[in-house]
């Protein structure tokens, strides 16, 4: 569950005070956009005003450490959207930086920390984490001088070890809170980057470490996990609005195309990585303020089948945005939450889970899969009609190891499933309808 903390005004003691709902309902993981103090009208709160504070709507430090803590206690992860690569203009770290430089000063922290320059026609830093125009100099008129600027504010160059050292003394910051992971805003697979995205999180502190970039995708896995990510988007980073569920039912992908788009969590899983993945939302500035978040032609449905493929198929899955999730209807969030807690319920449905397609039919519409527990004790078999209509879906179970003479339990709804009696299986299902079954291994 990821919140605009900065945008939305929440509050890190209302949050703690949830820990336990947000538990029950089958959230293993906090996301926060982003938990330092940022400026709410640039980014939705991400762009930095201060590192070492958080901003004043949510809090206090100590109220944030004490949700880290409180989640631990729990057996819950805090992570954050996270931007080291520049800071604010207005922020009063650089508003120091300037007034030192034009008084002379070249050493300082404040003024090594960022790269000046007389002459605007000198080149720019070689790693810039963002399109061109996003990188320039720019004067200023306090400092007498050109400083580097990159998106909103002063960047950090990563050819200049001052600038580096400010950067692993905030991480550092962070990481001493408890902090679980960071999506790094943009990202680059660059040798003077790694150290920070990777290396320093993974040594600091000793705790396991989620760490991706905001445009991480499948394509790329080998050289992501080379780098050192533990994760990175199943499919891609499309602005929340599309995953391979929503590019099957619109149409993009068969079944057959889905199953190729699954098994990018296989890869990720085989290196002790995992892939992950949201529900559709938007967080351009007209839906936010607007509270305008995108929907399934029955969404009532379709988001819970969404839930229960993504997550089910041992993705990391949730809602990028909690603003969303607290407009669904009251049944929508109910069976949502639902198959999260049915997921993090079962071995057989976690992301280290083994997964293997099984043969289903109608072969448009019809998708099966076998999970099996990382320690073999538990397996799951997986059914989902994506049709619109009511469908019978029956799987061939030969060759899958499942015994072919069982009572299934429904991992779901609770009581029973359909009784299996031979290598042809065949439940009925509702219109985007699924099953999640407890199944007997031979």
């Amino acid at each position: 569950m990821w919140f605009y903390n900065t945008y939305f005004d929440y509050k890190y003691t209302d949050i703690t005070k949830k820990l336990d709902q947000f538990k029950a309902s089958g959230i293993r993981v906090l996301g926060f956009f982003s938990p330092y103090d940022g400026d709410k009208t640039l980014c939705a709160g991400c762009d930095p005003l201060d590192f070492y504070s958080v901003s004043p709507q949510n809090g206090t430090i100590q109220d944030w450490k004490n949700l880290v803590a409180q989640a631990h206690k729990r057996g819950m992860k805090v992570v954050s959207y996270f931007v080291n690569i520049y800071m604010d203009e207005n922020s009063q770290f650089f508003q120091k930086a300037q007034q030192q430089y034009g008084a002379g000063d070249r050493t300082s922290r404040e003024v090594s920390s960022f790269t000046w320059t007389k002459n605007p026609n000198d080149p720019l830093p070689s790693l810039r984490m963002g399109p061109p125009w996003a990188s320039s100099w720019e004067w200023s008129a306090t400092a007498g001088a050109y400083y580097w600027k990159l998106w909103f504010g002063p960047g950090f160059n990563w050819d200049q070890p001052t600038s580096v050292a400010e950067v692993k003394r905030f991480e550092e910051f962070w990481l001493d809170t408890g902090i679980d992971g960071f999506m790094w805003d943009v990202g680059r697979l660059d040798s003077r980057f790694q150290e920070a995205a990777v290396t320093l999180p993974k040594t600091y502190t000793t705790n396991d470490k989620w760490l991706t970039f905001e445009t991480s995708g499948a394509t790329n896995a080998q050289a992501l996990h080379a780098f050192g990510l533990t994760s990175w988007f199943n499919y891609s980073d499309q602005g929340n609005w599309t995953n391979d569920y929503t590019r099957l039912v619109n149409g993009q992908i068969d079944v057959n195309g889905l199953e190729t788009q699954l098994e990018n969590s296989d890869y990720a899983r085989s290196v002790g990585a995992t892939t992950h993945a949201w529900t559709i939302a938007a967080d351009d500035d007209a839906n936010l303020a607007n509270h305008d978040y995108p929907s399934y032609p029955n969404d009532e449905v379709q988001r819970v089948q969404e839930a229960a493929l993504l997550a089910g198929s041992g993705i990391l899955y949730g809602s990028p945005m909690y603003d969303q999730y607290i407009r669904w209807s009251p049944t929508l969030r109910a069976n949502w939450d639902r198959v999260l807690s049915t997921v993090n319920d079962n071995k057989a449905l976690l992301p280290a889970a083994s997964r293997d397609r099984v043969p289903a039919g109608p072969a448009t519409t019809a998708f099966a899969e076998r999970r099996t527990s990382e320690d073999g004790k538990q397996t799951a078999l997986l059914v989902y009609n994506f049709s619109p209509t009511p469908s019978t879906v029956t799987v061939d179970l030969t060759g899958t190891g499942i015994d072919l003479k069982q009572q299934p339990k429904d991992l779901y709804n609770g009581g029973k499933g359909a009784k299996i009696d031979g290598a042809a299986y065949s439940v009925s299902l509702p219109g985007y309808g699924f099953t999640m079954l407890d199944v007997r291994a031979k």
